[in-house]
């Protein structure tokens, strides 16, 4: 049997969406194994200036859990 689990995350990027969320998938790489799919939840921007000056995610990012582990 396997069990899939969630994270929610917020990253932003200065370049895209796309990038923030390329941004979230990569940093969660480092610390988290067998990671399946992202979804993004909300999309929002910050302006400066009247320009758009950054671009945030929130995301879910899933990962399944590996087999045999002990709570213990």
């Amino acid at each position: 049997m396997s069990v899939v689990k969630f994270l929610e995350l917020s990253a932003q990027s200065p370049n895209s969406y796309e990038d923030a969320v390329r941004q979230a998938v990569e940093r969660a790489s480092s610390t988290l194994r067998n990671i399946r799919s992202v979804w993004v939840k909300e999309f929002e921007a910050v302006v400066e200036n009247d320009k758009v000056s950054q671009f945030r995610v929130l995301v879910k990012i899933s990962f399944q859990l590996e087999e045999g582990g002990s709570a213990a």
